[in-house]
């Protein structure tokens, strides 16, 4: 972790903070979790993803529009700026409508004053200001280059066009890397990590490190490790499997194509065989308070801590759910130097559970996450009922004060691009989202429509390890 400091301008005011992080993570270790809020309401926003697939930390850096917090490595000098609301009555217009929230169903505004179209054009025109991501660049474009990535990458060949494939493994994970070695011909693996692991595998290393012998009292964590680190190995003695990383598929098109970005290039290659194991996202939950600030999932924290170095030592961390990545934050948090406390909201191995109260984490079962709300700018106020099967009194509830609140839940498959190329899906609530039509519980075996195999497994075909395997659609 660097010790070197750097000096950002943020809102016209100096911020000191370590060289070789994000600006979401600078931001952050400076007390500032706000980095954009709603078009709607004007609710504050911060880090929520921390990979670049939501919204919330658009940030205008160095003059430039859109550019995402998260993945934008801090530089001296450099200028940082909300995109708000840039219309003098946005700020009124926001509150009443938070106000009278009821009466505005989500998109009004594509909805009313449709008729006449004069109407309408006056309507939209008064709308479109409160976005706050309209203001061009402040220099052009020609003359101007986007900030690095966090964690920049080097430049391998595969910035060019990669041509045609045999075998095509979107995804670096434990799914993906047992879906390469099960390859008869060569294959090429893309993921947006650094090497082979997925998005599991530096917290792993790390919060089983600082566990040392306890690891064994902890079986989910050790079994995630072991095998990791066995597909690591088997990986690494192929010659005919070739791992690019830094990487991911933005986009494919038909009939058997994908667009890969690598760094701020773009590259394209065409495959023969499609194995999509690109995991899955994190989901938050329903619950009021859902979007607060200082809220992320298990992903999230993890490149967060592994990728950007995040401080949080001596801070107090909620950490709320069941299964793999609730006992790996916990214990990563704590290698970390935080002081996490730890809600199961589902079934817990009881071994795991006694270890928890051994390691003096804060424990509490049987009870569920109600809502949250920020209290002051560093601090989360998190309300926890208990669960409708668990005993106790009606109407109890329990509040705990957290820097951080860590969800683990379910996580969304990741489905977009295999759904433009042709793959069927459904909605399926307790696999976390849309799941390929026709899947089994080891994933999904079929064809695109121009005949090329396409394999989906893992997470992303909503078979991983957060999700119980009966009910599952067959």
């Amino acid at each position: 972790m660097s010790s070197d400091k750097v000096t950002l301008r943020f809102q016209n005011k100096a911020v000191i903070c370590r060289a070789g992080t994000s600006v979401a993570a600078a931001l952050w270790e400076n007390g500032i979790r706000v980095l954009s809020h709603s078009p709607k309401y004007g609710r504050g926003r911060g880090v929520t993803c921390a990979r670049g697939q939501c919204t919330a930390c658009l940030m205008r850096i160095d003059g430039i529009p859109n550019v995402r917090a998260c993945e934008t490595a801090v530089c001296d000098g450099m200028t940082i700026e909300r995109q708000d609301t840039g219309a003098f009555y946005g700020p009124v217009l926001q509150k009443t409508l938070a106000t009278a929230d009821s009466l505005f169903p989500v998109g009004f505004y594509y909805k009313w004053f449709t008729r006449p179209a004069a109407l309408s054009r006056m309507f939209l025109q008064g709308i479109r200001p409160l976005t706050g991501v309209g203001r061009v660049p402040d220099a052009p474009a020609a003359v101007r280059s986007l900030p690095e990535a966090a964690d920049p990458p080097a430049r391998p060949a595969a910035t060019e066009d990669l041509g045609s494939v045999d075998h095509i493994i979107v995804g670096g994970g434990p799914a993906g890397l047992e879906a390469a070695l099960e390859a008869d011909a060569p294959a090429l693996v893309v993921d947006d990590h650094p090497s082979p692991g997925g998005q599991r595998a530096a917290a792993l290393r790390e919060a089983c490190e600082h566990l040392g012998s306890r690891l064994q009292r902890y079986p989910t964590l050790a079994a995630a490790d072991d095998r990791i680190r066995s597909l690591q190995e088997k990986f690494s003695e192929r010659r005919d499997l070739r791992y690019i990383g830094h990487s991911r598929i933005v986009a494919g098109y038909r009939p058997n194509g994908l667009l890969l970005r690598h760094g701020s290039e773009l590259a394209s290659v065409e495959f023969a065989m499609l194995t999509w194991a690109a995991g899955a996202m994190d989901v938050l939950g329903l619950f009021p308070g859902n979007d607060t600030p200082g809220l992320i999932g298990p992903r999230a924290l993890y490149r967060l801590l592994c990728r950007d170095g995040l401080r949080v030592d001596g801070k107090p961390v909620l950490v709320v759910g069941h299964g793999l990545d609730l006992w790996l934050s916990a214990a990563l948090l704590s290698a970390r130097g935080a002081h996490p406390a730890l809600v199961v909201d589902g079934p817990g191995d009881q071994t795991e559970i006694s270890a928890a109260v051994d390691e003096k984490w804060q424990l509490a079962t049987g009870m569920k996450l109600a809502s949250l709300r920020t209290i002051r700018a560093d601090r989360i106020s998190a309300t926890l009922v208990p669960r409708r099967s668990a005993p106790g009194p009606i109407n109890s509830h329990l509040e705990l004060d957290a820097d951080l609140v860590v969800v683990c839940g379910e996580g969304k498959p990741s489905f977009d691009v295999t759904y433009q190329i042709g793959v069927d899906y459904e909605l399926v609530p307790q696999a976390g989202g849309f799941v390929p039509t026709r899947r089994t519980e080891s994933g999904y075996r079929g064809t695109l429509p121009d005949g090329a195999p396409v394999a989906i497994v893992g997470e992303a075909a909503g078979t991983g390890p957060q999700v119980p395997s009966e009910g599952a659609p067959s």
